[in-house]
């Protein structure tokens, strides 16, 4: 518990696994939180005002919920709008966590992270130009619908296709035969340099931070490919930590999760930002140590 300025407070759906880790790990480690789980909530009652001058009121399962501005929150506000076959009830959805995402920008103490936050990475071409302009490597890359520009891209070395926009999507080699069928109709492609070396995660909490590393994965994609096997806590250099503490805030993000690449040089190349980590398999390989950090940065005593 925070003390008399207010409560942590975690707002998701319990059908999420990092929200349902947070929540579990907080319990296990006796630190006070209160949960809105949306699935319940958007059948219920709410009243949310904007900005947020006042408590937002929710009433829904026999039970009344007021969300302080004065509170720290963790939140992952997922829309299951469009897996609703009900109008009303994806209408509900929507109106709700619009609203919500739109108080909690209001909010003056720790919100991890508020929606307008790290907003970039929906684009991966503008993301990584804002973070080289940063001062990280980032490593070459192309988006394009010219075949002939994509094929040269890939001739001139390894090379992976990334998602274009925000939506989850698995990292594959690109390779010459992988865009024979390429209709440019279909709309551009984001390649990027691959880069060999050991995988890295690091995640960022204010001004705390866990770094976790899979030596020489070889591996296109370790999180799909049995890489959390081989996972490890380890201390990155200073000025790297120096970096991600320093870009976290300066992106408006409480809380992060920073991809790199480590070439067998030690060059740390970044590959993203991500402003609302799936963090779970990472905070189980390091018991809980993820978890903690969040909570110590919106005021847990642990």
């Amino acid at each position: 518990m925070r003390g008399s300025d207010g409560m942590i407070v975690t707002v998701g759906v319990d059908v999420d696994g990092t929200f349902g880790e947070f929540v579990a790990t907080a319990l296990r480690l006796g630190v006070k939180i209160e949960a809105l789980n949306l699935r319940a909530a958007v059948e219920g009652d709410w009243r949310i005002g904007v900005p947020a001058c006042e408590p937002a009121e929710f009433w829904y399962g026999g039970r009344t919920l007021s969300l302080h501005p004065e509170d720290s929150y963790y939140c992952r506000i997922i829309d299951m709008s469009a897996q609703e076959t009900e109008p009303g009830l994806a209408r509900r959805w929507m109106a709700l966590t619009g609203a919500l995402r739109a108080w909690l920008e209001g909010v003056p103490g720790p919100v991890a992270n508020r929606t307008r936050a790290g907003a970039h990475n929906s684009a991966k071409p503008f993301h990584e130009a804002i973070l080289a302009g940063m001062g990280f490597n980032v490593p070459e890359s192309l988006t394009s619908c010219d075949t002939g520009e994509l094929m040269e891209f890939i001739a001139q070395g390894p090379t992976v296709s990334k998602t274009l926009s925000g939506v989850r999507a698995q990292t594959e080699a690109a390779t010459t035969e992988s865009l024979a069928d390429f209709d440019p109709v279909s709309g551009p492609v984001h390649l990027q340099r691959r880069v060999d070396g050991d995988d890295a995660r690091i995640h960022v909490a204010g001004d705390h931070l866990v770094a976790q590393r899979v030596p020489a994965s070889g591996m296109v994609d370790y999180r799909r490919e049995g890489g959390f096997a081989g996972i490890e806590v380890f201390d990155p250099p200073a000025d790297i930590c120096e970096a991600v503490i320093a870009g976290s805030k300066e992106l408006g993000l409480d809380f992060a999760g920073w991809d790199f690449l480590i070439s067998p040089d030690g060059t740390y190349w970044c590959l993203e930002v991500n402003p609302m980590p799936g963090y779970a398999g990472y905070d189980i390989q390091c018991d809980g140590e993820i978890t903690r950090i969040l909570l110590r940065h919106l005021g847990g005593e642990i």
